[in-house]
């Protein structure tokens, strides 16, 4: 009989100790999230280790001397080391016997130097050409490329020549952070620009950019390493003006004549190019995006943009969205064949304290130049204040294709209210990461300073007019599609408060991907909620934070005029799905309450979803999962 007792005790307590550990879990991972710059724990990582001589990096530390280039240096193989393997590794300015040892300057200012001898790793530089370029240039070329274990040998060496670059201080910046090197900075730019030469940054400096209306127009390969900028928009000249433009070697060339009205499944604009260019098509005869809500507007017109090669054929991969009775405007962007590459830098915005009214900041770096990539940047933001104007991006592409933003760290804004469009207060959107009409953007492995559950701060992005947008890797406050996005893709990322919202078409693909919201797809209601498409989802949790549990927000009306037909997701995949809550889910909303029977009459439908599969669904303890409480909108059943 005792037996049989503990027996059932300890059916019970195994019974509740399984969802109070996944409530642990959760804690955990909430305490993580609000220390801020919090990683995806999905990232997938080159290597499996790095070794010396097959000792693991574990036993190894990192020696320094002092001083700030040291120092720097130090902390970039570190973060080189973790961005590889995910291995981190200690540094010291004492003696050790297993040691990375950063210990002198090469009096050739140009060469770096790794070499391993007797079980240590030697790492040498320059003044000059700096010693944190080096190591990354090492990452880059090696250890990135590298699979497996990477071992580091005695008796190898990596040597490193750097040549045909010009510095900021070549132009007069000082880099104390207190003297204005903006001036500097732009010659120094226009010189590299005209002469095809890289730009390096000083890795000890500090440069100090006014408020002054100027850009510095980059075209060419910008190193800024562990170089520090603080740009001052408490006094600015012009608040649209970019501190830096990386700008394509053509501009944008009309060609409006050329084209003839377009159906959507057209294959050919009719006109050759002279070679593979990004097209933004326009007619202002018709209005889309037509806004509801406290943001209302008007509509915006008609805008599509694909990518056309010099025969004039459009690529698959970016359809035309919307037929063209009417081109009021084409624009063909000559797209780069040759890679250019940003790196580095470590930005601290000195926020402005304007009216906290719709006048939004540039202020920050604009991405005009198809295949470009920017890798490693870091951007925080001090001094934000009781009132402030919204930015519209730190980083910023537009008009440009096959862009990589990588490895990079923002930071989310704080958020201001005003009176918005409809007379009534609205909070203002704020943003560090921005998109509008660029295809093929890619967003890998990037995260924010600040906790990205935390509602003070603004979702960190805001896209309009994209094709093919991907994260990967992230942990950021939000993905977000305002004025439609065709094909989504949303993978090993972990997406806070804001969670993902977006409307558009195409293919939407969440993948390995935890969501930390009141739901874990919004369909923007301000756009009608709209997806005309499939929505896929594989192996991802939802951790909700309000108190109804809905996995696909959607809210429409059905009387409002939004310049397009309204479509819930056509079909619908989920493969493997967590929520952490107790009791019965629903897929969506109820999407429109008054929709309650057969006999609604709608003035603007919504087209309901025409396939739903689910497979491998779990909660916290117990509970269901079904399509919707609004049993006249859906009538499709779930399937597995």
């Amino acid at each position: 009989m005792f037996s049989r007792i503990i027996a059932v005790i300890m059916c019970i307590v195994s019974f509740f100790t399984a969802p109070f550990s996944q409530l642990f879990s959760e804690i955990d991972l909430k305490s993580e999230l609000a220390k801020g710059n919090y990683e995806s724990p999905y990232i997938v990582r080159p290597l499996d280790g790095i070794t010396v001589n097959g000792v693991s990096v574990d036993e190894y530390t990192v020696v320094v001397p002092q001083g700030t280039l040291y120092a720097n240096a130090a902390q970039t193989l570190c973060n080189e080391f973790y961005k590889a393997c995910g291995k981190k590794i200690a540094v010291t300015e004492n003696a050790a016997q297993k040691a990375f040892i950063i210990d002198e300057v090469l009096n050739d200012s140009d060469m770096f130097s790794l070499k391993v001898e007797n079980g240590n790793v030697y790492i040498t530089g320059s003044l000059c050409a700096g010693i944190s370029r080096g190591i990354t240039a090492f990452a880059d070329e090696v250890l990135l490329k590298s699979q497996g274990v990477y071992d580091f040998q005695n008796g190898y060496e990596y040597n490193k020549t750097f040549s045909d670059y010009v510095t900021y201080e070549d132009f007069g910046a000082v880099g104390d952070g207190k003297t204005d090197d903006f001036e500097a900075v732009v010659k120094t730019h226009e010189y590299a620009n005209t002469n095809g030469l890289s730009v390096f940054a000083n890795e000890t400096a500090t440069y100090y950019i006014g408020g002054a209306n100027k850009t510095a127009c980059i075209m060419t390969d910008t190193d800024w390493s562990t170089a520090r900028f603080i740009i001052d928009d408490t006094q600015v000249e012009n608040r649209s003006a970019w501190i830096f433009n990386i700008a394509p070697s053509q501009g944008g060339i009309n060609i409006t004549d050329k084209v003839s009205p377009l159906k959507s499944d057209a294959k050919n604009i009719g006109s050759p190019l002279d070679g593979k260019s990004l097209v933004v098509l326009t007619d202002s005869n018709v209005k889309r995006y037509i806004r509801k809500g406290a943001n209302q507007n008007s509509g915006s017109n008609q805008t599509d943009v694909i990518l056309v090669d010099e025969n004039g054929n459009i690529s698959p991969d970016t359809p035309l969205i919307w037929d063209f009775d009417s081109i009021t405007s084409a624009t063909a962007y000559p797209i780069d064949t040759e890679k250019l590459t940003v790196k580095g830098g470590k930005f601290t915005t000195l926020a402005n304290n304007a009216a906290s009214e719709y006048n939004y900041y540039a202020r920050g770096i604009q991405v005009r130049r198809s295949n470009t990539v920017v890798d490693g940047l870091y951007h925080d933001i001090k001094n934000e204040g009781k009132t402030g104007a919204p930015y519209s991006a730190f980083v910023s592409l537009s008009c440009c294709a096959d862009v990589t933003v990588k490895n990079c760290t923002f930071t989310g804004h704080k958020k201001y209210s005003t009176t918005g469009s409809a007379g009534t207060s609205v909070a203002m959107g704020t943003y560090d990461i921005g998109a509008a009409t660029a295809v093929n953007a890619r967003f890998i492995n990037c995260n924010q300073t600040n906790d990205i559950t935390d509602n003070d701060y603004w979702g960190i992005a805001g896209t309009n007019y994209c094709k093919n947008l991907v994260y990967d890797g992230c942990a950021l406050s939000r993905f977000d599609a305002h004025q439609g996005v065709l094909n989504a893709t949303v993978k090993n990322s972990v997406l806070g408060h804001h969670g993902i919202k977006l409307i558009g078409s195409g293919t939407a693909l969440i993948e390995n991907t935890t969501v930390l919201s009141d739901s874990f797809i919004a369909l923007r209601s301000d756009y009608g909620s709209t997806w005309n498409g499939e929505l896929i989802i594989r192996n991802c949790k939802f951790y909700p934070t309000g108190i109804s549990s809905h996995i696909i927000d959607a809210e429409n009306s059905e009387d409002h005029d939004f310049g397009y037909t309204c479509y819930l997701p056509q079909r619908i995949a989920v493969d493997g799905f967590y929520v952490h809550r107790t009791g019965n889910n629903y897929l969506f909303t109820k999407v429109n309450s008054k929709h309650n029977s057969d006999s609604y009459d709608a003035e603007y439908p919504v087209v309901p979803p025409q396939e739903i599969t689910v497979k491998d669904f779990s909660c916290l303890l117990f509970g269901e999962i079904f399509v919707s409480k609004n049993k006249a909108i859906f009538k499709t059943e779930i399937s597995s």
